[in-house]
């Protein structure tokens, strides 16, 4: 099975068989293992290589499906519909750590504080809560190759993810942990780019000057669903990162 002959289900995981099969997939086309345009496996053949029932592979494909990243073709089979960016993926929403990994870089993260909020009218907007309901606020440093690469934060709503603070989310993916811990899964994302300059405390966690030009990414991610789960901000060094995109008419 092309860019598939090592995949593996683990049965005895709490994360669904068909979540499990959707990953596998997602990230072999994201790696590019399986190339844009090749033919899938067939249910049929998924489930003969993986002992899987055809329920799980049909609700795998229906998910990639809906996500964009492969095509039904009637009479002819199911295929890979389209190439990831290279770079950082601002159209796939996958967790840092799998976005360093697929472009084999070495990486590690630092948490900086973590804090109980609440009473903030923008998070309540952007994540649907009232004014009394608390996030879990949470600002880390991410490090590519050794090097200072993204400043994140995070405000996750208590009501979502209760306990959420039990978690080292130094150590583990935030939306490992969505997905492992509360069979939460993100589906989609409503994402905003700006540019701004940097200010003192950009200025020395990155060492640049102050004035640097700043990357800021907002980004509200939303459960299978329909409910928006992390309101995240992202700030990146200007000079250093850049984006690519492909732009195609439909």
């Amino acid at each position: 099975m092309t860019g598939l002959s090592g995949l593996y289900l683990d049965k005895t995981s709490p994360m669904p068989l068909y979540e499990q099969l959707r990953q596998a997939l997602l990230e072999a086309i994201i790696s590019g293992s399986i190339q844009e345009g090749t033919k899938l496996p067939t249910e049929e053949e998924l489930c003969d290589q993986l002992g899987i029932s055809r329920p799980v592979a049909r609700q795998a494909y229906s998910a990639l499906i809906a996500e964009g990243y492969v095509e039904r073709m009637r009479g002819r089979g199911t295929f890979v519909h389209r190439q990831e960016n290279r770079g950082r993926f601002l159209d796939a929403q996958l967790s840092f750590a799998k976005e360093m990994d697929i472009l084999g870089k070495t990486h590690r993260t630092e948490m900086l504080f973590q804090e109980w909020v609440s009473g903030d009218l923008t998070l309540a907007s952007k994540l649907n809560l009232g004014l009394d309901e608390r996030c879990y606020h949470i600002c880390r440093m991410r490090y590519v190759d050794d090097k200072p690469f993204v400043l994140v934060e995070n405000y996750i709503p208590e009501s979502a993810f209760p306990g959420i603070e039990r978690f080292d989310l130094a150590k583990r993916s935030l939306y490992e942990v969505f997905e492992k811990e509360y069979r939460v899964r993100i589906v989609r994302a409503r994402r905003m780019i700006r540019a701004q300059t940097a200010d003192r405390k950009f200025a020395e966690l990155f060492g640049v000057p102050c004035g640097s030009p700043v990357l800021y990414i907002t980004n509200v991610a939303v459960d299978q669903n329909d409910r928006p789960v992390d309101f995240s901000k992202e700030y990146l060094d200007g000079v250093t990162q850049k984006f690519e995109f492909d732009v195609v008419n439909q």
